[in-house]
């Protein structure tokens, strides 16, 4: 958690890369096919362009200083005044964002593998793992990050061929009947879900070692990221169709099941569930350590453990509150948090990179003027 804990190139490319999945194997299918149906698939391969956009925007803000956080840059960029108001807004958002993710697992978990335990039981399991992770500290989260993945990637790779023998094509048809206009609605969410949340990433970033090729190890962590999400989304298309997928509450769980109605591999919902379930943990961790030691930094505090706790118990009481169910987060709530990401994964980031420009311009004007 101290300003010298230092990552390597690689824990931050599979950080960047459990960041942007993260919860979007539990949700993005619902989302996108309530509002592209069949032609959802479509929708997420057209905004993963728009992503890498996004994180390439991000990636710039970053080397306006690369050794600052996004709290930091604030500061230097807008001032004292003004980067500390943006400076609380970002905190409120990855205060959000990692209630919002918490009660996201805690809901999954609940409806999947623990049905009789109490969902506010689960939500303090969660967040005093994220309290736990914390305060070990960004080093010792990521090489647990680089154990997982192996272990992500398998899984995911046997669920697609488990679910091979089960995929029909007619369940795409027929092509844009609807026509473009619900697949321009679908990338709105498309985008904003899994790539302008990555402005968390900004608070990492700084303590990585030996950048050499970091903006295009980035870029191709986003990718793959955007590549698997939208293979997940076209696979549940195609094996339980845009109905079920549409209305299921956890498209995961609709797929384990058919993986058993195959009958040589079963009892496999609680392995994908938790496998799941730690993608998205990863996700509030980044969260979470965004919330805390972005608090420090705005305040200038030089230890930042005795907030660890307090903050956990801000974040549970939230948790609680910040949604009744995953429903009303995937059909009330989609495009305000659109657009609440896009404003900080993107806009705000445009007008820091903007003001910096021109106040370098204004700078060299003075010093052209002097001599």
């Amino acid at each position: 958690m101290l300003k010298k804990a230092r990552i390597s190139i690689r824990q931050v490319t599979v950080l960047m890369f459990l960041s942007l999945i993260g919860d979007m194997l539990l949700i993005y299918p619902t989302v996108i096919t309530h509002i592209a149906h069949q032609d959802a698939w479509i929708s997420s391969i057209l905004s993963i362009p728009l992503g890498l956009i996004i994180i390439y925007v991000l990636l710039r803000v970053h080397e306006l200083y690369p050794g600052l956080t996004l709290i930091e840059a604030i500061r230097k960029i807008l001032g004292p005044v003004f980067g500390s108001i943006v400076s609380c807004w970002y905190l409120f958002y990855f205060f959000i964002g990692t209630a919002l993710n918490a009660r996201e697992v805690g809901d999954f978990l609940t409806t999947t593998i623990f049905e009789a335990t109490p969902l506010r039981v689960l939500l303090a399991l969660e967040v005093s793992l994220l309290v736990l992770a914390v305060l070990a500290g960004i080093e010792a989260f990521s090489r647990v990050s680089e154990i997982l993945l192996p272990v992500y990637v398998f899984i995911f790779c046997g669920l697609i061929l488990a679910l091979l023998p089960q995929v029909h094509l007619s369940n795409l048809r027929p092509f844009l009947e609807n026509g473009l206009s619900p697949v321009a609605k679908g990338m709105v969410p498309g985008a904003a879900m899994p790539f302008a949340t990555m402005s968390v990433m900004l608070m990492v970033f700084p303590f990585v070692n030996k950048k050499a090729h970091f903006k295009r190890d980035m870029l191709l962590a986003s990718l793959t990221g955007g590549v698997i999400v939208s293979l997940f989304l076209l696979l549940s298309l195609l094996v339980i169709g845009p109905f079920v997928t549409n209305y299921s509450q956890y498209i995961s769980s609709a797929l384990t099941t058919k993986i058993n109605e195959l009958n040589y591999i079963t009892r496999v919902e609680s392995l994908v569930s938790l496998i799941w379930a730690l993608a998205a943990y990863f996700k509030g961790v980044i969260f979470f350590y965004a919330f805390t030691f972005g608090i420090t930094q705005l305040f200038r505090i030089s230890n930042v453990r005795p907030f660890v706790i307090p903050a956990g118990a801000l974040v549970y009481g939230m948790t609680v509150l910040v949604t009744p169910n995953v429903f009303y987060y995937i059909r009330t709530l989609v495009y305000p948090m659109a657009a609440w990401n896009y404003t900080n994964g993107l806009i705000i980031p445009l007008l820091l990179w903007t003001v910096y420009l021109c106040r370098q311009k204004w700078k060299h004007r003075q010093n052209t003027s002097k001599n």
